[in-house]
């Protein structure tokens, strides 16, 4: 039996990284390219990984901007528009915590618009922007939403990438789950519904090869190019590149593409046992949705208070995250997410039973 089995972190477990498939990729890397990946070099990533993604996304190497994690990226982004200015952000609600820190830290408003069943309430955005509350930003999670799992409609993508155009805001859509579905069918990218260049495009290989390798992706309009490479060369001078190197290998060869063949099915086992462990120990007390990918299940349970409840959870070695992390206003204290990624199959029944001994 696991002494900790946490639900906490929206990482991969050890026993899906690729390590002996980075092992190759990064002297294959460096018997290509030593210095280029050893040496200072340009603050918008490692040239071949930007032109891997520029080809994966049918996008111009140019505006592909290659950082050290993708909520550095975020934080970048966050700087060129807010800092000293100001402005509105719209965000989701319930939405990744630490978007809405960041965006605090930078001094935007942080406005927030109740994530429904498909997507962003467009209809109260579109109320806002009427009553002169017209974001600068709206950030969101189209594909297995953290921490809600669920995915954005093609209807909503498509209504708010027309808003954008006609009403001049940024669009950031994050995306470092959508290569992990396991079911269902992919809906377009807002990034290829765009024609006015008003989407910025997000994605990470910390949660589609490791996370230790702090690699993630922006694909920027060009009117943005500039000034996010500015802030990046004053920041950090120049990006990982050894890391980034690697990154590359490990794509050109293939292995990102097997991998994600393997991990799918693998991360399909372990959300259909936290599944039946939920239904299991917990019954109607538990209200959720099975997510068709990604990493967390989210969920309520009424009448009980997930703020007091975590520190006992921690107690008895099964931390999860508190629902009132993922909003900015503070709802959510009845509802917490589950991080299935790092939990094996053969422990989700036990420590589901542990956090329902503790109701």
């Amino acid at each position: 039996m696991a002494a900790t089995i946490s639900f906490a972190r929206g990482v991969p477990s050890a026993d899906l990284l690729p390590i002996a498939e980075l092992g190759a990729a990064v002297q294959r890397a460096l018997a290509k390219d030593a210095a280029g990946m050893l040496l200072y070099g340009d603050p918008m990533g490692y040239l071949p990984l930007r032109t891997w993604v520029g080809d994966r996304y049918g996008y111009d190497p140019a505006g592909v901007f290659v950082t050290n994690g993708s909520l550095q990226g975020f934080a970048l982004l966050a700087e060129l528009l807010f800092a000293g200015s100001g402005g509105r952000a719209a965000v989701e609600a319930p939405t990744y915590d630490r978007t809405i820190l960041t965006l605090k830290r930078f001094g935007a408003t942080v406005d927030s618009y109740t994530l429904l069943e498909d997507g962003l309430d467009l209809a109260a955005l579109e109320q806002s922007i009427a009553d002169g509350r017209t974001p600068g930003l709206v950030y969101v999670i189209p594909n297995f939403q953290n921490p809600a799992g669920n995915v954005t409609t093609r209807r909503v993508r498509e209504r708010l990438v027309a808003l954008a155009a006609e009403h001049g805001f940024w669009i950031f859509e994050d995306d470092p789950y959508g290569d992990l579905r396991f079911r269902g069918e992919d809906e377009p990218r807002m990034l290829d519904l765009d024609t006015a260049g008003r989407v910025i495009y997000s994605t990470s290989f910390t949660k589609t090869i490791a996370p230790g390798l702090r690699a993630g992706v922006l694909l920027l309009p060009e009117e943005l190019r500039k000034g996010m490479a500015y802030i990046a060369n004053q920041t950090y001078i120049g990006a990982v590149h050894f890391a980034h190197g690697t990154v590359a290998e490990y794509c050109e060869s293939g292995d990102f593409d097997r991998g994600l063949a393997r991990v799918r099915p693998l991360l399909e086992q372990r959300k259909d046992a936290l599944v039946a462990a939920l239904d299991a120990h917990l019954g109607d007390r538990f209200q959720y949705r099975a997510p068709e990918g990604g990493y967390f299940l989210w969920g309520r349970l009424a009448g009980v208070d997930c703020d007091a409840l975590l520190p006992k959870a921690v107690a008895a070695g099964v931390p999860f995250v508190k629902g009132s992390d993922f909003y900015a206003d503070g709802r959510g204290g009845d509802e917490l997410r589950l991080a299935f990624s790092a939990v094996k199959p053969e422990d989700m029944d036990e420590g589901i039973a542990r956090l329902a001994a503790l109701l």
